[in-house]
């Protein structure tokens, strides 16, 4: 069996970004020439430090590690680097001032860290190693943190995330530990929406009047 092809760099996966973006755009006018019988336009080459959405998930080899060539990509609200194997969050990403999108998911990831990006609104990290939720401090905007399949084991650190990111509104806590050995499903609803009232949607699952109800009640008798 052959062995496995090194890692990529950051660099060389955003050059295959480029090249792959723009031959998908030139195939993309290409048939819309055709459909529409008008003459094909002249497609510019793709310049990722301009884009605002840079895909640079699932790719073969994968992305070894985040360095500060990611600082480059100013003009980005949307980076996907999910499906690589990265194992730490790098540094440069306070640089993308625009990023309101993160997705990180099915990575090597075991530590929050680096995460100065105030506007950031979304972050996706599920399938990874992370086993506590310190470093997320800096997100003040942060509305939708999906995190599944990580190894969060403990209420307290979902106490220390009420105390990072007060208005989330979407969560993903899937298959963690702390959701698995919780008495039930509804104990585990409830006592995510106790920490985040402000919760709207747990786990793809929008949150009932009902449940909001029995978290007053509980803080009512308590």
């Amino acid at each position: 069996m052959a062995a496995p092809l090194p890692p990529i760099t950051l660099k060389e996966a955003i050059t295959r970004f480029e090249r792959e973006e723009w031959e998908r755009r030139v195939k993309e006018e290409d048939s819309l020439a055709e459909r529409d019988a008008r003459e094909k336009r002249e497609i510019p080459p793709v310049v990722a430090s301009q884009e605002p959405i840079v895909r640079l998930f699932g790719m073969l080899p994968p992305i070894g590690r985040m360095d500060k060539e990611i600082s480059t990509l100013t003009a980005c609200e949307h980076l996907g680097l999910s499906t690589n194997a990265i194992d730490k969050i790098g540094p440069g990403l306070k640089e993308l001032k625009n990023l309101k999108v993160l997705s990180l998911g099915r990575n090597r990831i075991k530590k929050l860290e680096q995460l100065d990006i105030p506007q950031l609104e979304q972050l996706w990290i599920s399938y990874n190693f992370i086993d506590k939720l310190s470093g997320l401090d800096k997100l003040k905007n942060l509305r939708t943190l999906y995190m599944s399949n990580n190894q969060i084991s403990s209420w307290a650190e979902i106490d220390r995330l009420a105390n990072q990111c007060p208005d989330l509104t979407d969560v993903l806590f899937y298959g963690n530990p702390f959701h698995l050995n919780s008495q039930s499903e509804e104990e585990y609803r409830l006592g995510l929406l106790e920490r985040l009232p402000k919760l709207i949607k747990i786990d793809g699952v929008p949150v009932e009047v009902e449940e909001r109800e029995k978290v007053a009640q509980r803080k009512n008798a308590s």
